[in-house]
């Protein structure tokens, strides 16, 4: 018998592929095959597992609970097995890349889209380095960092990568039906991240035209974005999201913003990467593939509100 009960390795890869457009037609094109080719694997590895890995909507097709488990596993032994071959390969060792990146954006970000950088520099050796620190590039191992501050305090070399907007967001279902408007808020508890500080700020911003009051001091603080997201999406309250770091969760469904109103936040991304760097072409391809990204999320907003404050 067989050590390993596995799947099909191409129904891995077709499955893959689906799960990071959300599409079948979309993953047929990458893999230069038909949409009924797709849909036959996904089927058949379904079936081999006796259990759905997709909910699927008219024209929409979206992991659920039992796909997001295997899709982690998949592309991280993806990830693993390109980069061995990689090492194998004629050209030698790998080019390495120490990128020193915010934990948050690392968690909610880049790690549910790395697969697509191996892809692009199958070569490259990527290191990444989850942790908050201004002076990471201090470092001589690190080639460049993602790091969140203060708008208008990282120095000359940094780059502004993006400036969320801010807006309540909860799970989908019974709690946003009982959020018809700010007043609502009252009722439910809020979920903080790190501070109390965006709450305070999106309240004032309610308040200009409404009179209520809500106690911001109240609820839970989580000392992580992802943390306070994740009990959001448990129903376990109303927390701050925003239109980057719960991009994810609002475009699959499991987060909403009840209220069509937004501010910006105080902080901002920043992409660096110190002058010793400027020739380093692993840096280069993984500067423009990180911009091409952002970029891509900017103009597929799922929803676009106005800014209040």
């Amino acid at each position: 018998m067989s050590k390993y009960q596995l799947p099909a390795l191409n129904s891995l890869r077709f499955f893959e592929a689906v799960a990071r457009h959300q599409s079948i037609k979309k993953a047929g094109a990458e893999l230069h095959v038909t949409h009924t080719a797709v849909s036959r694997h996904i089927q058949g590895l379904e079936r081999q597992l006796g259990r759905a890995l997709f909910v699927r909507n008219h024209r929409k097709i979206a992991l659920n609970d039992e796909g997001r488990i295997l899709l982690c596993a998949v592309a991280t032994s993806f990830s693993h097995i390109q980069r061995a071959i990689a090492q194998l390969s004629k050209n030698g060792r790998p080019e390495a890349l120490v990128i020193s990146v915010d934990p948050d954006f690392a968690a909610l970000w880049l790690v549910p889209r790395l697969a697509d950088f191996y892809k692009l520099a199958p070569n490259t050796l990527v290191e990444i380095l989850a942790e908050r620190k201004f002076n990471s590039l201090d470092n001589p191992r690190i080639d460049c960092a993602i790091q969140y501050a203060e708008v208008g305090s990282i120095p000359e070399v940094g780059e502004l990568l993006f400036r969320s907007r801010l807006f309540p967001v909860c799970a989908q279902g019974p709690t946003r039906h009982r959020l018809q408007s700010p007043e609502d808020l009252r009722h439910h508890k809020l979920l903080h991240d790190r501070s109390t500080m965006e709450w305070q700020e999106c309240i004032q911003g309610f308040s200009r035209d409404i009179n209520f009051d809500i106690d911001v001091g109240s609820g839970v603080v989580f000392s992580e974005t992802a943390l306070c997201l994740e009990a959001a999406v448990r129903g376990q309250g109303v927390a701050i999201g925003d239109d980057f770091l719960a991009a994810i969760h609002l475009a699959e469904g499991r987060l909403v913003a009840p209220f069509d109103s937004a501010f910006y936040s105080r902080n901002a991304y920043y992409f660096i990467a110190p002058k010793r760097e400027e020739k380093h072409s692993a840096v280069t391809a993984f500067r423009n593939w990180l911009f091409q990204g952002v970029e891509h999320v900017r103009h597929n907003l799922h929803a676009h509100r106005p800014v209040t404050g």
